[in-house]
């Protein structure tokens, strides 16, 4: 048996994905394990398909295991996202390669930026060129690329690299026997609002979807996949609509003080300040991320932010790794994983949020957590649901 783990998104699962699986299977993976965000995404977003609806079209789609990354990491820098996702797959125990799609495919360069990103000499320059006011990803790229020439630094300039190299410094950082596997990104690039050919960025097959349904997406996503969402929207688990979030985001965010904002992940250098005056100037969420804009700070950096404060999602909560591992759904050769994991794993495993919550008090806060912000997720469904769908929604099995 050789365990391949993808993290992933899958907002939702495509042809881009399909292949991706399918490539690393060539290569050898007997099995695949995605560890598939939650229901809120890395850009700050809320999903446009329910977690464990994209959990069956991943199942459908090759997947053969998903496991959830929790909130703290899914909605987080790509930093953070690489720490949730590679602990989870070093945590199983019997994960052998962790593929990731890649724009460039060059593993070695991937890892020469990897051990470049934290050089004392990168890390000296990066901090004089962030005192110009600059980004940190630029900041950070500017210095690579000085002191270990463009073709380093341009792993650090698109998005899948970007987290690549993430993946290879975690892998790195926790002496993981893990081997790190790059796959090409084929078809449409990332955020594309074009087709190319059969393959269709995430965002713009989510704006399909919600102009016109599964029927607009039609070719575009595996066609097992279609079936699935078809019955989900019919369900009312999809398309997530984020207009009906607005106004109870809005009423959140306006009886926060300045020190809960404070305490969001990826504040620094008085941000929550600026994004405390945008709300109570505010009275749309486009005008709050208009007045928080700050040439430092990412747009999704600005969204996640706020997004987190809505959530009541603390910095301290997904500082370390994730301390137990929860299923989201398996086929039959998911099942053989999950039956080697018995014998292999670190942390606790379980489909049951109500039993990993009462291992211990950082189990039940991240438990919680994300109990929490699945019940607000509910509100920007088209079917809304009482509290306490996490607790008891069943895992997707295929078996």
């Amino acid at each position: 048996m050789t365990v391949a783990v993808i993290a992933s998104e899958y907002n939702p699962f495509h042809n881009g994905h399909a292949h991706h699986i399918a490539e690393t299977r060539a290569a050898g993976a007997t099995h695949i394990v995605a560890v598939m965000s939650g229901n809120f995404t890395q850009r700050g977003t809320p999903a446009i398909m329910e977690k464990r609806v994209r959990a069956k079209v991943a199942l459908m789609g090759g997947a053969d295991l998903v496991l959830e990354l929790p909130l703290p990491y899914a909605m987080a820098t790509a930093q953070r996202f690489a720490l949730g996702a590679v602990s989870i797959a070093e945590n199983m125990g019997c994960a052998d390669v962790l593929s990731f799609g890649s724009e460039s495919g060059y593993l070695s360069i991937l890892q020469a930026a990897a051990n470049s990103v934290d050089n004392p000499a990168v890390l000296a320059r990066q901090s004089e060129l962030l005192s110009t006011g600059i980004t940190f990803a630029k900041a950070r790229q500017m210095a690579v690329s000085e002191l270990f020439g463009d073709e380093v630094a341009d792993m650090l300039g698109s998005p899948n690299d970007l987290l690549a190299v993430e993946y290879i410094r975690q892998l790195k950082a926790i002496g993981s026997n893990i081997t790190p596997f790059a796959v090409v990104r084929s078809g449409a690039k990332h955020d594309e609002q074009v087709a190319s050919g059969d393959i269709a960025s995430a965002s713009f097959i989510r704006a399909l979807m919600r102009s016109g349904g599964a029927a607009a997406v039609k070719g575009l996503v595996p066609s097992l996949s279609e079936q699935v969402i078809n019955l989900a929207a019919e369900q009312g688990l999809t398309p997530f609509e984020e207009k009906k979030l607005e106004t109870a985001m809005l009423a959140v965010l306006r009886r926060i003080t300045a020190d809960e904002l404070f305490a969001a992940p990826d504040i620094s250098e008085g941000i929550e300040n600026r994004i405390y005056s945008a709300i109570r100037q505010a009275c749309s969420l486009e005008e709050v991320y208009a007045l928080s804009k700050s040439k430092r700070y990412t747009a999704a950096r600005i969204r996640r932010i706020i997004m987190s404060a809505f959530l009541g999602l603390s910095d301290s909560l997904g500082a370390e790794p994730p301390p137990y591992i929860r299923v989201l759904g398996f086929n039959a050769k998911g099942r053989e994983v999950l039956a080697a994991m018995r014998k292999t794993a670190r942390v606790p495993v379980s489909d049951s949020l109500a039993y990993l919550r009462r291992i211990d008090d950082r189990c039940a806060a991240m438990a919680d957590m994300e109990a929490c912000s699945t019940d607000l997720y509910m509100l920007g469904l088209p079917k809304q649901r009482p509290c306490g769908y996490d607790f008891t929604a069943d895992s997707i099995r295929l078996v």
